[in-house]
């Protein structure tokens, strides 16, 4: 066969017939763009917040560099810088830590650093130079104001630094400054090498060889670097210290910052979820659309194939219309996305807490527009599929006789019940029986509409049932169990080294202004001393079968990687713990208790509150029972035996939250703790408040933590309240807008099937018209299609809600702790009304615009 020239033949045509029906054009478009929005806005959202995520994260690492090793030597150093697989490496030289009080709530480290190392330390001066006179320093503009100076070059900066274990006393001049990070794990100084040289020289003794602690950090280099690529940095570690001849313990960091090391599984799968979910909804419209148009056209594509057009010229066709409608769609839809992004990003931002970081402005990468772009045309080329073999397959005779829904009837027919039916009398015939059978006409048109409907109702419903199940009181009960909370600035600080946490930092004074403060309810002290207790044989032998013996707790050890170390704390038969002292209202607040919690016999002085041994996620494991005897001792080693009155948690809030491999913890009576003990400040203090007075309390113990005593700081429960409220409305935006736009899809895509219908089906109404059917029985059969839509939608929305609710919303819920879980059908009460509203309202309008034309002139045209 001749191969014929005819692509601009094919092409005129394809844009003539796309140009004939303007208003499917527009719907399509409008679809298009709908489905290019929702991926633009998603690329854009999920892009910035992974970009402003990933920025924050390295921020809190201290570093952008792929990795580096820790407290090396000269020789190390030179041994790293030789590996010809790495690249962009340099240096720091940890100095000490700054010791001045006034930095107690903001830990900052002095380092020498190349200037390479200070950019990827985020510490270069943005105003200013390097240090390079021996008494000039760089420091943040966080440090600065915490010491109370201004951030202007010349500027003297008194500090203490520890080194090692020696405070050294210096004057620095400031020579730069740059802005501080708030979520840094720590400040940096920036000192010049001189000073770095004099105050700390690099020891020659390598830290390879045995672990070292705070006390031999100072003068060690510290060297960072970066691989060729920026995944799966764990394997290129181990295989550069291979290289290297490093052993496998070799203290190194790799940086959890980037994405292939720090990929949440379940977060992935949730992204993958929703651009299903958008796709899904995307393909369901659009197919829909290419699909009622190509039948729509069907004796027109029948007409072209008896003067010669092929099948696959047909499927060209359909193709070049879809491109033109893409074209026009997805660029309109792409600036909505980015639009709609940059409105929803300062919301999912803040709620994130990554202001501090880059602010909310979102990031404008290439492969937002490229991706948010390929999944849009993506979904229109898979929707294309079946309408184009459909266009193409059409006989030319069968194609000028078809009519809605024939297909489908004559295979119903063949069928035996098709059969049975065809038999029947047919009996009264009124506007649901005759809607009844239109609708079973082309079922496949039916299910994707009412799956197109139902998914912005199924996923608005699992919305409302994942947010309803949050509940406040277990959220702040995790963060705090009382109105107040006051401890000192060090105590949960991520930022503090344990040995610089203080246990008993709140003050006498601090307590008796705070009981002269009108409306305090309740206050409860909580003391605390790292003691490890002392282990009889006989109880050594209960630990044994209780714990070192038992295979879940082996397990763990094993799987944790600290079989060795406990095995070894075995062997010297010794254990780990601390001894907490607590008042009535801490009693009240233990979790899980075990045994008798009463005060008046536990204040007594001759009892002990025990708690328990947790190997991961499995249940606690008592070390000793209510009724068996304990020695608890001093400091100076006094030993007391108390009675095991009971067993219980102490609630993480309360407690000292840095944990060792045993935490075999002792509570006791707040009277008891100070006599055996001595004398000693609260490690925390936790009030109540009576509900008028709480602002008030709290205007005053925010002036007193930050002008009087800034070494205390404080948490309450209104700010834990608030932190619960923007976790829940930032799932409640992200879900409820989702929905909208499906809805809107699903709402066009219904409009566009009922609207085509009946515009499809003008000359058979006509027809009906002339037999003696009235305008009103027309539209309560139209209307009661409608309604068939409506009923289909809403007993499927009800099925698959409460099984994507068990299924899918329930173990995505449980993993959060404040989650609780039951299924509500509130959401479908309400759509159900709206939708049955649209449904009825849109055949009526569709059959007003159709009685603009008479019976005679609808019955003369042709379409």
């Amino acid at each position: 066969m001749r191969r014929v020239k005819n692509q601009k033949v094919i092409r005129r045509i394809a844009d003539r017939t796309r140009k004939a029906g303007k208003g499917r054009g527009i719907i399509a478009s409008l679809a298009i763009a709908l489905t290019a929005a929702l991926f633009a806005t998603v690329f854009t959202v999920g892009g910035s917040m992974i970009e402003k995520h990933q920025r924050a994260a390295m921020r809190q690492v201290g570093t952008s560099s792929h990795a580096g090793f820790k407290y090396l030597t000269q020789e190390e150093y030179r041994i790293v810088s030789e590996d010809e697989k790495i690249r962009d490496l340099s240096c720091r030289i940890f100095v000490g830590s700054a010791d001045n009080k006034e930095l107690v709530k903001l830990h900052t480290e002095v380092s020498y650093y190349e200037d390479l190392n200070a950019k990827m330390s985020f510490c270069y001066p943005e105003t200013g130079h390097m240090p390079g006179r021996e008494d000039e320093i760089v420091m943040s503009d966080l440090t600065l104001q915490a010491l109370g100076l201004p951030c202007e070059i010349g500027t003297k900066v008194p500090l203490q630094i520890r080194i090692n274990e020696k405070t050294v006393e210096k004057t620095f001049t400031l020579c730069g400054y740059y802005q501080g990070d708030r979520i840094a794990r720590a400040q940096a100084a920036a000192v010049s090498e001189a000073f770095a040289a004099e105050a700390a020289p690099t020891p020659v003794t390598s830290a390879m060889e045995g672990d070292i602690d705070a006390s031999d950090y100072a003068g060690r280099i510290m060297a960072d670097f970066n691989f060729a690529v920026g995944f799966h940095l764990e394997g290129q570690v181990a295989k550069l210290k291979e290289r290297c001849g490093f052993p496998e313990y070799a203290p190194v960091g790799v940086n959890w910052a980037y994405l292939g090391e720090s990929a949440d599984p379940s977060l992935l799968l949730l992204i993958v979820c929703l651009l299903l979910v958008i796709l899904l909804s995307g393909y369901l419209i659009i197919y829909n659309i290419f699909y009622i148009n190509v039948y729509r056209d069907i004796r027109y594509y029948g007409l072209l194939k008896t003067i010669g057009m092929t099948g696959k010229q047909l499927r060209k066709m359909v193709y070049r219309q879809a491109n033109m409608l893409s074209w026009q769609g997805i660029p309109v839809g792409l600036l909505a996305g980015v639009l709609a992004g940059k409105f929803l990003l300062p919301v999912f931002v803040h709620t994130f807490g990554v202001f501090a970081v880059s602010g909310a402005e979102i990031e404008l990468k290439p492969w937002v527009f490229i991706g948010a772009a390929a999944f849009s045309y993506l979904t229109v080329a898979l929707s294309c599929i079946r309408p184009c073999r459909i266009a193409s397959k059409a006989s030319p005779v069968e194609a000028v006789r078809y009519t809605e829904g024939s297909g489908d009837h004559s295979r119903e027919v063949q069928g035996l019940r098709g059969r049975q039916n065809f038999k029947k009398k047919p009996g009264h015939v009124n506007p649901w029986r005759m809607a009844g059978a239109n609708i079973r006409r082309n079922r496949k048109k039916v299910v994707v509409v009412v799956a197109s409907l139902s998914m912005s109702i199924i996923l608005l419903n699992s919305v409302y049932t994942l947010v309803s199940g949050y509940d406040a009181d277990s959220f702040v009960a995790r963060r705090i169990l009382s109105d107040f909370s006051v401890s000192d600035a060090t105590l949960d600080s991520v930022t503090v080294s344990r040995g610089a946490v203080v246990t008993d930092g709140v003050t006498e004074a601090f307590l008796t202004e705070l009981g002269r403060q009108e409306g305090i309810e309740e206050i409860g002290n909580i003391y605390m001393k790292e003691l490890d207790p002392v282990i009889g044989k006989e109880n050594y032998g209960l630990l044994e079968e209780r714990i070192f013996e038992n295979p879940k707790v082996q397990e763990y050890w094993r799987e944790d990687g600290t079989a060795e170390i406990a095995e070894a704390w075995r062997e010297e038969e010794k254990m780990q713990g601390k001894v907490y002292g607590i008042g009535e209202m801490i009693l009240d607040k233990l979790e899980d208790p075990e045994g008798e919690l009463d005060w008046e016999k536990f204040r007594s002085g001759d009892y002990v509150i025990g708690t328990r041994f947790f190997a991961g996620g499995s249940e606690g494991i008592d070390f000793f029972l209510p009724g068996e005897k304990v020695t608890v001792c001093n400091e100076a080693g006094e030993r007391r035996e108390y009675e095991v009155l009971a067993v219980a948690d102490m609630p993480y809030v309360c407690g000292f939250q840095t944990f060792g491999i045993f935490d075999c913890d002792y509570i006791l009576p707040e009277e008891e703790y100070l006599d055996l003990m001595g004398e000693q400040q609260p490690m925390r203090t936790l009030v109540n408040v009576r509900a008028e007075e709480e602002e008030a309390v709290e205007a005053w113990m925010k002036d007193y933590c930050e002008q009087i005593d800034p070494d205390l700081t404080y948490t309450s429960k209104a700010v834990a309240e608030a932190e619960f409220e923007e976790y829940k409305n930032i799932y409640t935006l992200a879900g409820s807008l989702l929905a909208l736009i499906l809805a809107l899809i699903g709402i066009l895509n219904f409009i566009n099937t009922m609207a085509t219908s009946v515009l499809y089906r003008k000359r058979e109404f006509a027809m009906m018209e002339a037999v003696g059917m009235t305008g009103k029985q027309l539209r309560q059969m139209l209307c009661c299609e409608g309604g068939f839509y409506a009923l289909y939608t809403g007993i499927c929305s009800v099925i698959a809600s409460f099984f994507i609710s068990v299924l899918v919303v329930k173990p995505f819920g449980d993993e959060m702790y404040f989650f609780k879980w039951h299924f509500t059908i509130l959401p479908l009460a309400v759509c159900i009304p709206v939708l049955l509203a649209v449904a009825v309202l849109v055949p009526v309008i569709c059959c007003r615009y159709m009685h603009r034309l008479s019976v005679v002139e609808r019955l003369c045209r042709m379409e």
